[in-house]
């Protein structure tokens, strides 16, 4: 089954008031929401934990899973990931011509033989949207997944506060960020785990509002444990006008390269209001992250320079030297509530025969085409 029957009306208009007041919703309205807000659960009748003590829990946004059978093997021939019961994934695409027409968190549920639950976050209605092949996309959706070895009983979707428009953007997608949660047995136990991507082109305060939001609606009672986990785009920096981005670059340059890369690595320490908020909510990170970076932009391909005029862009770019080409973030993070987070050596599986360990982050190349993705995935064990 193709979406190409809403890809080209959605597609139609130049605005998205344009397309609120073209009546296509009067049509298709029902079943385009139903597509946004409707979790799937794929079963695996294979799937059996690897770990029996403890939970090992990982994140990886996998860059819409381009290289998803690449990301599979990763994660299975990897010493510390191939033992995460529970991977929390953004960026998945499913019926993407860039990504080989596959439903991307199922393929790699299956290879690594896991239980899956997918919701998309968009419609993408440009041929390819960002990949380099001709072929034609079918379902068109990208979304977030999570993947999970203990059975999964239920899956909702949280969709978040809109504060960037895609409709508009030069990747041109329809609907919106949101969050994923299912709802997992783990050895008797509930865990509700959330797959969380958070807005890029905006504001530290927009991405705090849609924190805020997911927060005050999580399906999970106040004794229940939860772990949400995703790419939270914690970059401190304010994007997507003139403006933001003036202030963000003079910000950028006004500290010495060494301050400014140990500030990248943690947005947590006042750059993002979004971590005292989910502090307020009982949540903490502290002892499920490492202070690795955990993704890296290459300066020249920085969408935002376009926006500043030439003379400042060159003077930009020559002060940006001492950071060699590239930007290194910790964007990546893993965040509990009623969980202990285990340390290294602290817990030993019998059934596995593994000790846990400290939370950390898997160094990936995140750069140049044979890179996996962008990110690098994360994880974290845990006691519920």
């Amino acid at each position: 089954m193709t979406n190409h029957h809403l890809v080209s009306r959605l597609a139609a208009f130049s605005t998205i008031g344009e397309l609120n007041r073209s009546g296509l919703f009067a049509e298709y309205g029902e079943e385009i929401r139903s597509l946004l807000q409707t979790p799937t659960v794929t079963r695996n009748a294979s799937a059996r934990p690897h770990i029996q003590s403890f939970l090992r829990v990982a994140q990886w946004n996998i860059e819409t899973g381009r290289r998803a059978r690449e990301v599979a093997s990763f994660i299975s021939d990897h010493r510390v990931l191939r033992w995460a019961d529970v991977i929390l994934v953004n960026e998945a695409d499913h019926g993407m011509a860039r990504s080989g027409n596959l439903n991307v968190a199922q393929a790699i549920g299956e290879q690594l033989g896991m239980h899956t639950a997918f919701c998309p976050a968009h419609i993408e209605l440009i041929p390819g949207a960002g990949g380099t092949t001709s072929a034609e996309n079918r379902e068109s959706l990208q979304g977030n997944a999570i993947l999970s070895r203990h059975p999964i009983l239920d899956a909702v979707v949280i969709q978040l506060p809109v504060c960037f428009e895609p409709y508009e953007f030069h990747e041109k997608r329809y609907g919106g960020r949101n969050c994923l949660l299912t709802k997992i047995s783990v050895h008797g136990e509930h865990l509700w785990a959330g797959s969380l991507h958070l807005e890029v082109r905006n504001t530290p305060a927009c991405r705090a509002a849609q924190v805020r939001h997911v927060l005050a609606r999580l399906p999970a009672r106040p004794d229940e444990a939860v772990v949400l986990g995703g790419d939270l785009n914690s970059n401190g920096f304010s994007r997507g006008s003139r403006r933001r981005t003036l202030v963000s670059v003079c910000r950028l340059l006004s500290r010495p390269p060494e301050v400014m890369k140990e500030r990248l690595r943690h947005p947590e320490r006042g750059a993002e209001p979004l971590f005292s908020i989910a502090a307020r909510h009982g949540f903490s990170w502290a002892d499920l992250n490492s202070d690795d970076a955990t993704a890296t932009a290459a300066i020249e391909m920085l969408e935002d320079a376009s926006m500043l005029p030439g003379v400042v862009a060159r003077w930009a770019a020559r002060r940006l030297l001492p950071y060699h080409g590239h930007l290194d973030f910790k964007l990546d993070w893993i965040l509990g509530r009623h969980v202990r987070a285990l340390r290294r050596g602290e817990a030993h599986d019998r059934l596995s025969g593994i000790v846990s360990e400290d939370a950390g982050c898997v160094p990936t190349e995140r750069t140049g085409d044979a890179r996996l993705s962008d990110h690098s995935p994360i994880f974290a064990d845990i006691r519920i």
